[in-house]
């Protein structure tokens, strides 16, 4: 992640740095990034880069951790205003996470940011976005409804997630590295949804009463 000499630097500042990194990810897949390219189009020192980030990895996973961030505060406003209903917040969270693929940066340059090997060993392998790691994640959990749920513990709602992931991961990945437009994802993942509510969400009582 960026070190503090980044966030102290003036938001334009910051913006015209993310800007050159964005710029040279477009370019060039993981393997031939440049942080050379990136100082020289900034017009700044390569040991003043330094001060900012650590290497490249580090700038990667900063550009993730926007997507992550802003998909998990979705996801947390809609368990707030959806009293805790967790199948209502992943779907809303999953909406806004397409449009974001879709839309927010080229089709170039999300592939090459999330497509590489660094990404998914340090991600998945190491499980750098852990809930233990991020307290918006564990927020977002404590705010689930589990009276609403057919689960037992957390070991339990824990495997409900990571099917869901799985299913997430699959539709970015057809987003990223295939034709799959926004549509067609939004309505695979919530055929899977639709399944999963089936064994996993306790009837509504009151629409039953």
């Amino acid at each position: 992640m960026p070190s503090e000499n980044f966030f102290r630097l003036s938001s334009v500042k910051q913006q015209y740095i993310i800007d050159a990194v964005k710029a040279e990810i477009t370019r060039a897949a993981f393997e031939d990034f440049s942080i050379y390219n990136i100082v020289h189009q900034c017009g700044i020192s390569r040991g003043s880069f330094y001060q900012y980030f650590a290497n490249k990895e580090d700038i990667y996973l900063y550009l993730f951790s926007v997507y992550n961030k802003n998909i998990m505060n979705h996801v947390v406003d809609s368990l707030k205003a959806n009293d805790g209903d967790f199948f209502t917040a992943i779907e809303s969270g999953f909406r806004f996470a397409i449009r974001m693929l879709c839309y927010k940066d080229s089709k170039v340059y999300r592939q090459h940011l999330f497509c590489n090997t660094f990404f998914y060993e340090k991600l998945w392998k190491e499980n750098d976005f852990s809930i233990e790691k991020h307290p918006v994640l564990h927020e977002a959990r404590t705010l689930i409804n589990r009276e609403r749920l057919n689960v037992s513990d957390d070991d339990e709602l824990g495997i409900l997630i990571e099917i869901i992931n799985a299913s997430i991961i699959r539709e970015c990945i057809k987003i990223l590295l295939s034709n799959s437009n926004e549509a067609t994802a939004c309505e695979n993942f919530m055929r899977k949804m639709d399944f999963l509510k089936k064994a996993y969400r306790k009837p509504d009582t009151n629409q039953q009463s």
